[in-house]
């Protein structure tokens, strides 16, 4: 019977068109199958080429100085007005004032994210109007699609509330209004936000304010210095921030008062300026702000307020010493071309077993675990004495690159307060294949053993969940010739001999399969971007795929219980975020294509969302957030932050509203790129939560969310989040 009602569903909603007859005989229905196939083929290549160069035009009318207040109920044929025309509304959508953080539809949000056999629903009700000849509005098409279709159901308004309310309150949606949120006003509240700004880096490698005006000049000035010294360019930016709190077994190494290590990727790459700032540099220039070889790795002692302990922040070279550093020139077409390209990025610490683990990008992620000193504590003296330099324990493993034996860092910036211990070479996870990047670790008690050690996870993607469980300690090695088919292709027999390649061979150790969780539920919410005058089905701006981010908090069934409107939760879950993007497509680049649709959908602005999965594998998705973004630090004067922010000073705080997060000519309080590089619980208060964020590659910020504030975005209320009355 599941069968014959799924072909009904299917013959009603989806191919009521009659059989055509057949063209030809018998004898010739190879070849024309043959050709047809051949057409279809190229059609749909012609169709995805298309995709996203279609007439699009700014919603003038929808958002006039953000939003205006007015209500508009007109009528048009095509969903897309002429060029130039002023945007119709075919349904009766609240167009809000300025302040307000969402607009509404009577069409739910899940409608046009939902899909039918791979289609998204939208894309069945554009033909349904289509086909009507004018007789059927987008709404009409939406309650027919819902009625006629059990995976497009939630188009149907009537029908939608069920998807929210569970069918506990009959016909509690009919009339209401569905909500899509501004990315800037569905944001967790937070408390206690925190600007980092590292002392330990040389007022001479800070971009002096009074160059912010003329920056062009500025980079081109540092690149032709860097050039005539073959020395890198010299300027430091500091953003990023990873955070774990201090393991027990460091705690008498350092001071009291320490109760956070915080990571900060240090480097000349930023994104600070306008767009136009870097495509007006030349060519060389550019790539040497944008792809410098110089990525150093910050860190810094916090105490439990996350303030910087004076005099424990520190900027570490880490490919030097370890000779692993990037050849400048690489051998491209048979040709010797400079290459600037960094060995590590993105420097992320996780704590693991009572351990500090660091992560790192390389061409994918390398894994190792560090240890902390501080002077004046604990063995400190011993540990001088008996550590020997990262430099001396690499010239010792020699060419093979090798080494299990503890090295000591020396600091590039920072003085001798803080030390910091590699405890052994990088290993390197190959679970996401060459390329992969920002995994988040996670460990999983041993439900029958609580003694034991946590089992210890890399988590590769978020949709689809995609997690390996590895033991980080220990690895196989490969042949030179299986890392260059990892980063190549199989089956080449070529191999390379990069200093990298030295931790590409130590593949760290997996435990069985990945585990894979397909299962990706619909956003808890809806935002603007779904809406049906922005970009819905097919036309979705951001990538489905989810990346990390940031990984795991767990939260209790009271958490869930006490900040969700569900209120039935029976078991734990862990919680992440993660972050998606507009990413570059070819058409970009295309000179016919006008700009003015460019700029409807920028590439390469991100936004935020937070998911709910199960604590043991395979790690099912349960939840995921609407999308929201993360603000900019507020403004001060020119020498000190306004009391709503602590922390220290950054002055290129100001700078991160160079680039607001932009989508359908429509601007955001908030940075274009926004990055959640850090997710943890709080000290001493399991209630809490810290997120530490980037924002345009040029800052770095905590702040501080209560566990409830984040149930109630993962299973909200839905007269909070989802409907107006």
């Amino acid at each position: 019977m599941k069968g014959h009602h799924e072909n009904e569903e299917k013959e009603s909603s989806i191919d009521n068109d009659k059989p055509k007859k057949s063209l030809l005989k018998s004898q010739k229905c190879q070849t024309t199958v043959i050709g047809v196939a051949i057409i279809i083929f190229l059609c749909i290549h012609w169709h995805q080429a298309i995709l996203h160069t279609r007439d699009f035009q700014p919603l003038d009318s929808y958002f006039l100085s953000s939003f205006s207040s007015s209500r508009s109920r007109t009528k048009n044929n095509g969903r897309r007005p002429a060029k130039g025309a002023q945007r119709p509304l075919e349904v009766e959508t609240a167009i809000r004032g300025k302040g307000d953080p969402y607009i509404v539809s009577p069409i739910c949000g899940s409608c046009t994210r939902s899909f039918f056999d791979f289609r998204p629903c939208f894309t069945i009700m554009e033909r349904d109007k289509k086909k009507s000849g004018g007789k059927m509005t987008i709404l009409d098409a939406a309650r027919k699609l819902g009625k006629e279709s059990k995976t497009c159901e939630v188009c149907d308004p009537e029908q939608c509330w069920k998807h929210y309310f569970n069918n506990s309150t009959e016909n509690y949606g009919n009339g209401h209004q569905s909500k899509y949120w501004r990315f800037d006003r569905s944001h967790p509240k937070f408390v206690n936000p925190t600007t980092f700004f590292l002392n330990s880096i040389p007022a001479g490698l800070r971009i002096p304010p009074s160059r912010f005006q003329d920056m062009g000049a500025y980079f081109t000035e540092k690149y032709k210095y860097s050039k005539a010294n073959n020395a890198s360019i010299d300027y430091l930016v500091e953003y990023n921030p990873g955070l774990v709190v201090i393991p027990s077994k460091m705690k008498e190494h350092l001071p009291k008062d320490a109760a956070y290590l915080v990571s900060l990727r240090v480097t000349p790459a930023n994104n600070c300026f306008t767009t136009e700032v870097y495509q007006g540099l030349p060519q060389d220039a550019w790539r040497a702000v944008y792809h410098t070889s110089t990525n150093n790795l910050g860190l810094a002692l916090l105490d439990k307020n996350y303030q910087m302990i004076p005099g424990y922040d520190v900027v570490i070279e880490v490919d030097v010493p370890l000779d692993l550093k990037r050849n400048l020139m690489s051998k491209r077409r048979g040709k010797l071309v400079e290459d600037v390209s960094p060995t590590f990025m993105d420097y992320r610490i996780f704590a693991l077993n009572n351990e500090i683990y660091l992560h790192a990008n390389a061409d994918t992620v390398v894994v190792s675990r560090l240890s902390l000193r501080a002077k004046g504590f604990g063995d400190y003296d011993a540990y001088m004495k008996n550590t020997d330099t990262c430099i001396d324990v690499a010239v010792e493993a020699g060419k093979n690159g090798n080494w299990e034996k503890p090295c000591r860092f020396d600091n590039l910036y920072g003085g001798d307060k803080l030390q910091v211990t590699l405890m052994r070479q990088f290993n390197t996870i190959w679970a996401g294949g060459f390329g992969g990047k920002n995994y988040a670790l996670f460990g999983v008690p041993n439900a029958t053993h609580p003694e034991a050690p946590d089992s210890i996870y890399a988590e590769i993607d978020i949709f689809p969940h995609k997690v390996q469980q590895i033991l980080p300690e220990e690895y196989n090695k490969k042949e030179n010739k299986e890392v260059f088919e990892e980063i190549w292709k199989k089956g080449t027999g070529k191999r390379r001999d990069f200093p990298i390649d030295r931790v590409n061979m130590r593949s760290v150790k997996e435990v069985g399969n990945s585990t894979n969780s397909d299962n990706v539920p619909l956003s808890s919410f809806s935002t603007v971007d779904a809406h049906e005058d922005w970009f819905p089905g097919q036309e979705a701006a951001f990538k489905e795929a989810a990346h990390g981010g940031a990984c795991c908090v767990s939260f209790s069934v009271d958490d869930l219980n006490l900040g969700g409107a569900k209120n039935n939760h029976h078991e734990s879950l862990l919680v992440g975020i993660g972050h998606t993007k507009v990413i570059w497509k070819p058409w970009y680049a295309k000179k016919h294509v006008p700009q003015e649709k460019k700029d409807l959908i920028p590439h390469t602005h991100y936004v935020s969302l937070f998911y709910s999965f199960d604590p043991y594998p395979p790690f099912h998705i349960r939840a995921r957030s609407g999308y929201f973004c993360l603000g900019h630090a507020p403004l001060g004067n020119s020498k000190e932050l306004p009391p709503s922010e602590s922390g220290i000073f950054n002055p290129h705080s100001i700078l991160t509203r160079n680039r607001n997060l932009l989508q359908n000519n429509v601007t955001f309080d908030c940075p274009q790129m926004s990055f959640v590089s850090s997710y943890i619980e709080k000290v001493d208060d399991s209630s809490k939560t810290v997120i530490g964020y980037g924002l345009n590659d040029c800052t770095g910020r905590l702040v501080e969310v209560e566990k409830r504030e984040i149930a109630r975005l993962l299973y909200p209320d839905p007269m909070d989040m989802i409907f107006e009355p």
